[in-house]
């Protein structure tokens, strides 16, 4: 008796295997990046490592190790994941963002700046890469490219208040304290529940010489009925000197 043909059952029972490694893969990485998003970066690291030994190839655990070994302090590894995953997917303005990022966070700035320029290059809509673009040419002292890329950064729909904070402190940087001192005050009009990024303006504002408008950002913090004993101290400071 002719037994039947069972060629198709082991590709079933791979396939089943395959569906059943990818759930539990992205479950980790799931629980990697809430370990991460919690500062928690070496157990997230854990994570992701063991996520990786059951996906070796999956390319989303490899990018999300290489951000929490950047986190961890190892940036060989996470540098040697980014060049890899960049090389292979040269159109992914995300992967060039974060691997700039990485070299950023490495000390190795003119690299980084290369990432970054490539970031805003492939998607330029995004005013996250031309802010991270302004920031690292600021760091290395290129205060034009910084002013550039920043000014780029607060054109696009959806800019947040730390574009405007880091375009002032590069007009600073290029003594331009007047357009500076807007942006500080534009900064703090998005952010008025931050009485920490107030002070830190405020205090820039003063260094600049203009204490008349560091004085009425802080009045204006008080007008709005919020209490903030080192606000109103500071207050009663740059008002003593007035």
């Amino acid at each position: 008796m002719a037994r039947r043909p069972r060629a198709v059952e082991p590709e079933v029972i791979v396939e089943a295997r395959e569906n059943e490694d990818a759930r539990r893969c992205a479950s980790l990485n799931a629980y990697g990046s809430y370990l991460y998003g919690q500062g928690r970066w070496e157990e997230a690291r854990g994570v992701f490592v063991k996520a990786l030994k059951i996906l070796p190839s999956a390319d989303v655990t490899r990018k999300n190790l290489a951000v929490a070994s950047s986190a961890c302090g190892l940036n060989d590894e996470a540098i040697e994941i980014f060049a890899d995953l960049t090389a292979r997917f040269p159109d992914d303005a995300s992967l060039h963002n974060s691997y700039g990022l990485v070299l950023h966070h490495a000390g190795r700035l003119e690299q980084a700046g290369i990432e970054f320029a490539q970031a805003a290059e492939l998607a330029p809509t995004e005013y996250m890469y031309w802010h991270h673009k302004g920031t690292n040419a600021l760091a290395q002292n290129k205060t034009s490219t910084a002013v550039t890329a920043l000014a780029r950064a607060i054109a696009l729909p959806g800019a947040a208040s730390v574009c405007y904070y880091n375009l002032a402190m590069a007009l600073g940087a290029a003594r331009e304290t007047e357009r500076a001192t807007m942006f500080l005050q534009k900064a703090i009009a998005l952010r008025p529940d931050d009485p920490e990024l107030l002070m830190r303006s405020v205090r820039i504002m003063n260094g600049w010489g203009r204490r008349a408008t560091a004085i009425e950002c802080l009045r204006a913090f008080t007008r709005s009925g919020r209490r903030r004993h080192d606000v109103e101290l500071l207050l009663s400071e740059l008002l003593a000197d007035s």
